[in-house]
């Protein structure tokens, strides 16, 4: 029972009129977006077609916009029932239109969009097997006082319409923004990226009429140079993780993806491990590709007429990775500045390889059947960050790295950065080429040799500018491995010593049983500081003031040690690895860093290509053969996973050539560079394992 006194009851909820208001403002973030959610109810209506007009007496200032489809319009009783009821549940009851489509919206917000563009919105709707049509003036200066929401009446008239047989006009009236042409070209960007590029969508067409801007006027569709890429790739990733797709480079201009076959090349593949399988679910791709630096553009500008500003401004409008589900674009994905796969990041990681957010335009096709787990968040903008969401964004970067591969073989060198203080002089010839011109005359065969030399020398200063800030980089984090190496040492002593403490007093304080009890507990503590111990001893010899010294060590004791430091990862894959050694001591005198770190890149190549081709857990074998030779030793290293293409065998000791989706293409050139004074490393294929093999020959400088 209530306690005396209290009051109890019960109460209905009243919205304020202008919470309509609020949902267009929350859910709508711009004008472009407005519209496309009007577009899109067009679609739900099984238009054909929509046309969006903008009108007035100064047609550089328009104040009104017509928004006019040929669906299947309204009668008075949907206007009524639905179209009056805001989140109304008649689009969830059904997935499909009455002409088959898959519906785009289900909450019955988008026609809030209005509110956000102009002042008053009438809506006129025809039926088309009605006499009658359907009349609505909204006023939304009525939905931004104080009134409740039950208060407010909406005029209705239902009368002839002789202009409109069929579907549904939208005239908003008192355009509460002024547009700029940026906000038009940024209007027609939106909507030409709208519908989908896999054809999902054959029959809807949109159109733009904005009378003083002819360019954005007509049919929306993107422009030719977005049609026609340098770089092109068109596949699916199928349920099991495979690839089936298709890759196109043009040799001279752009290339033409409606003909396949000019197509050169199909690419199959499992992505990420054998094991893996998708869990955002199959989904279809197109990549389109280009080189933003001058001589990748210069063909396109003769090709369109257009600057190399005019190109850049394009792409930059049209760039980034889209979502399309059943047909269209989710946004803001592929949004200009919306890198929401940290290509940017990916790209200065790896800029002779990797691709830019600014240098595609990439469509991912999913479908509501398909893909349950990519999720719609509740502001209508984006979907929800989940796992589906986070493997949906590994898959189509593992596909990335297909055409990335293929691109970098045709275009292996990256694009010259201009910097203020070079850290190397310049190297310049061009005196003595003019000299030489002058001289010889410019055909002559010794200015011919002269300008060669030239460009080879500009290649070779850019190549070790290249690799030098990228070592200066792995430098700047080999610091920081020098610190906590350093700082780590102090702790583990302390804790080591009050341990010991701890265990005295618990030794006077407790009887036999509870003292071996509390043993039982501490034990496990010390195993763990002693591998932390462990580990530290098997990184110091790489810290900064050891690294490069000339020690006497054992090669075979090395080579454990460096197998010691990825005994976590070896045993999750469960590889099992054999070292064969002579029996007795190998010692010699040489940079034991040096060594560790060539060991390091290889047993890392090895479990990742491993866990790829077998499956996570899957095991596998590595094995390293130590044998003496003539002023030195050798090492031969193997595994059981993939082999390396016999195309890609000299490309794999190239600076930033990498076949792994997010690899740097550092370890094994770093590998090359720290054997050289030493000896060599080269690939062989004739050792007992089928997958990589390589021999480390160190012939000289050893001190054995």
């Amino acid at each position: 029972m209530p306690p005396e006194n209290s009051l109890t009851g019960s109460a209905i909820m009243r919205p304020r009129a202008r919470l309509i208001g609020l949902i267009g403002e929350e859910l709508i973030s711009d004008e472009p977006v407005a519209l496309v959610e009007l577009v899109k109810n067009a679609y739900d209506a099984d238009a054909r077609s929509v046309k969006i007009s903008f009108e007035g007496q100064d047609p550089g200032k328009p104040n009104r916009i017509v928004v006019i489809d040929d669906g299947h319009g309204m009668d008075i009783d949907t206007v009524l029932s639905a179209w009056f009821e805001p989140g109304t549940i008649k689009k969830c009851t059904k997935d499909t239109s009455p002409g088959g489509r898959k519906y785009l919206g289900a909450k019955g917000i988008g026609r809030f969009a209005a509110g956000r563009l102009a002042e008053t919105f009438v809506l006129e709707s025809a039926a088309g097997d009605e006499e009658q049509s359907v009349f609505v003036l909204i006023d939304w200066g009525k939905f931004s006082d104080e009134s409740y929401l039950d208060e407010v009446s909406i005029d209705y008239e239902v009368r002839p319409l002789p202009d409109l047989r069929r579907g549904t006009r939208l005239t908003l009236e008192g355009i509460r923004k002024e547009w700029s042409e940026k906000d038009y070209e940024e209007l027609y960007a939106r909507l030409s990226r709208l519908i989908s590029p896999f054809k999902d969508v054959a029959d809807f067409s949109i159109f733009l009429d904005i009378p003083f801007l002819p360019q954005f006027s007509g049919k929306v569709q993107p422009p030719e140079l977005i049609l026609k890429p340098k770089y092109f790739l068109n596949g699916t990733v199928d349920k099991e993780g495979n690839f089936l797709g298709y890759v196109a480079i043009s040799s001279d201009i752009a290339v033409d993806p409606d003909e396949k076959e000019l197509m050169s090349k199909t690419i199959k593949r499992k992505l990420v491990d054998a094991d893996a399988r998708p869990t955002c679910g199959p989904f279809q791709l197109e990549i389109r590709a280009w080189d933003r630096d001058r001589p990748g553009l210069e063909p396109f500008m003769n090709r369109y007429s257009l600057s190399i500003t005019e190109i850049r401004r394009t792409l930059d409008h049209y760039c980034g990775v889209s979502i399309y589900r059943d047909g269209f674009r989710v946004y803001p994905y592929g949004q200009k500045g919306n890198d929401w796969l940290n290509l940017d990041l990916r790209s200065r990681q790896n800029p002779p390889k990797n691709l830019a957010n600014n240098q595609i335009v990439a469509a991912i096709r999913i479908s509501r059947e398909d893909n349950p787990d990519l999720r719609d968040r509740s502001t209508r903008e984006g979907m929800v960050f989940n796992a589906a969401h986070l493997d949906l964004e590994k898959w189509f970067i593992e596909a990335l790295s297909s055409l990335e591969e293929e691109r970098y073989d045709v275009r292996p060198r990256r694009e010259k950065l201009a910097v203020d203080e070079p850290l190397f002089e310049e190297f310049d010839l061009s005196a003595m080429v003019q000299h030489a011109k002058k001289e010889f005359g410019k055909d002559s065969p010794a200015t011919k040799l002269i300008l060669d030399a030239n460009k080879q020398i500009q290649a070779g200063v850019e190549r070790i500018q290249d690799a030098f800030s990228r070592l200066l980089m792995s430098a700047g984090i080999g610091h920081l491995v020098d610190i906590v190496i350093h700082e780590i040492g102090a702790p583990l002593g302390k804790i080591n010593r009050q341990l010991v403490i701890i265990e005295n007093k618990l030794s006077s304080a407790l009887d036999g049983q509870q003292f071996e009890l509390a043993l039982s507990l501490i034990s496990p503590i010390k195993g763990w500081l002693e591998l932390i111990y462990n580990l530290r001893k098997r990184l110091d010899p790489q810290t900064a003031g050891k690294r490069g010294r000339a020690t006497t060590f054992d090669v075979k004791e090395e080579i454990e040690d460096n197998f010691h430091l990825y005994e976590g990862l070896i045993n999750r894959q469960n590889i099992k690895y054999e070292i064969k050694a002579p029996s007795r001591p190998f010692k010699v005198i040489m940079s034991r860093s040096s060594l560790g770190q060539i060991l390091v890149n290889l047993i890392d190549n090895s479990i990742f290509w491993i866990r790829r081709q077998k499956g996570a857990g899957k095991g596998g074998r590595i094995k390293v053969l130590l044998e003496p030779v003539d002023q030195g030793f050798s090492i031969i290293f193997s595994d059981d996973g993939p082999s390396v293409l016999l195309q890609n065998r000299i490309k794999i000791f190239e600076p930033y050539y990498t076949t792994k989706p997010n690899g740097m293409g550092l370890g094994l050139y770093i590998a090359r560079l720290l054997i050289e004074p030493y000896g060599k490393i080269v690939y062989r294929d004739d050792c007992d394992l089928p997958g990589a093999c390589f021999e480390l020959l160190f012939e000289r400088r050893v001190g054995r």
